[in-house]
């Protein structure tokens, strides 16, 4: 379990690696700081009032950009589904997942293919794990029936969709932000324009325990409830994103918002300038407060405004839950975090917005290497053992947890 908790975060371990030393880096030999460049570049392209022109160019340029991302990208037909789903099924390519990275118990599980024409009635039986004390129990016989009851249901989605997928995906949602994120950062710029004491309670919240506990909180979703493999997807898609986004930090530095606002336009930008928490200060909680002006205090990385890893790793655990969640009020509360972290980093003086439009491309790249590459492979994997009777890889963390009771639905996606 601690090998492949490693491995699943190893990209997000590298990254926070690369992130702590980079203050290692000899000054002499790194890149000289921008400091107006991203002031400039956000002005032409979102100050609508002050460049009308060059800001609706920029309106159409990104609309452009986000239905050639559907069209290329994200829009497929049932048949690509189906040949895809043929092309995956015939392949003889081994599983991505050992035994080990699929968090499986050691159990053989039967060899032949099971249909529903014969169902081994243990087939989810442990031989030394029983079901849990005191909980409503499934027979051998409620077992079978659920789980033929949920495969036939596997099954018409899996016509109806061409491919194996998660009940209710919204796999359109990287492109559909993309178009619409011109908007709504002009929308969360309005909206950071007076300062208050709610306010200043509310962005604290959203960018300092949001940013922790929103990945962290869907990592372990994706954990308890999903396919095995969906949390190594999720694990590599935040990882890379972050390495690119930290080496991109690393050799074209870009000045925030605050020490354009503390410094001048035209001030001078070394290596030595410390961190500062900027709105974050206003924060009337004193130890946490405290805290965190101490940690931009001593950040390795002070001019890393471009990208702003806050809106990039937001948009990630979106898209993630977008993908695989069948609740449309979690998709629903993770868009309205993105709409909050992209406001509270406008709103206290840490990004402008061509940083957290930077960021969502970011995120976009890479979920859709994921998307294309390993996502596909996960959701095939799982069906087919589903398909199989096979309870080791066909189910989830949760459901072999509650294995043989009723709550063993509740951590089924499928269900």
């Amino acid at each position: 379990m601690p090998l492949n908790f490693f491995i699943n975060f190893s990209p997000v371990f590298i990254w926070l690696l690369i992130f702590k030393n980079a203050g290692l880096i000899p000054k002499e030999i790194r890149p000289p700081i921008h400091v107006s460049l991203a002031h400039h570049v956000e002005n032409v392209l979102f100050d609508v009032w002050a460049n009308p022109v060059s800001s609706l160019v920029g309106l159409a340029a990104i609309t452009v950009s986000a239905w050639l991302l559907y069209v290329k990208v994200y829009q497929e037909s049932p048949s690509d589904d189906s040949d895809r789903l043929e092309r995956q099924s015939s392949s003889s390519t081994p599983s991505l997942f050992s035994d080990e990275d699929l968090e499986m118990v050691d159990y053989e599980t039967p060899k032949a293919q099971f249909g529903e024409a014969f169902v081994p009635p243990d087939f989810q039986d442990h031989p030394k794990i029983g079901s849990l004390p005191y909980l409503p129990k499934f027979t051998q016989h409620d077992a079978v029936e659920n789980a033929t009851a949920i495969n036939r249901k596997l099954k018409r989605h899996m016509a109806e969709r061409g491919a194996p997928s998660p009940f209710n995906c919204w796999p359109m949602v990287p492109p559909a932000l993309l178009g619409a994120s011109w908007l709504l950062l002009n929308l969360d710029a309005s909206l950071a324009s007076n300062i208050t004491e709610t306010k200043d309670t509310i962005a604290w919240f959203s960018y300092v325990i949001g940013h922790f506990c929103v990945p962290l909180f869907t990592a372990i979703w994706l954990y308890v409830f999903h396919a095995p493999g969906a949390l190594k997807c999720f694990g590599f898609a935040l990882g890379a994103q972050n390495i690119a986004g930290v080496l991109t930090h690393l050799v074209f530095p870009n000045a925030p918002p605050w020490f354009i606002h503390k410094f001048g336009d035209d001030a001078h930008a070394d290596y030595d300038t410390l961190g500062y928490a900027a709105g974050l200060t206003r924060a009337k909680f004193s130890t946490g407060t405290h805290l965190v002006n101490d940690g931009f205090h001593k950040s390795p990385i002070v001019f890393g405004a471009v990208p702003s890893l806050h809106s990039a790793m937001a948009v990630i655990c979106f898209f993630f839950v977008c993908y695989y969640s069948r609740w449309i009020f979690a998709k629903a509360l993770l868009f309205a975090f993105v709409f909050c972290q992209w406001w509270a980093t406008i709103y206290l003086d840490h990004h402008w917005r061509i940083d957290l439009f930077v960021g969502l491309l970011y995120a976009i790249a890479s979920y859709t290497v994921f998307y294309k590459w390993l996502m596909p492979r996960v959701d095939l994997e799982f069906a087919q053992a589903r398909l199989h009777y096979d309870f080791n890889r066909g189910s989830t963390m949760g459901m072999r947890v509650f294995r043989n009771t009723k709550f063993q639905n509740f951590f089924d996606p499928m269900a």
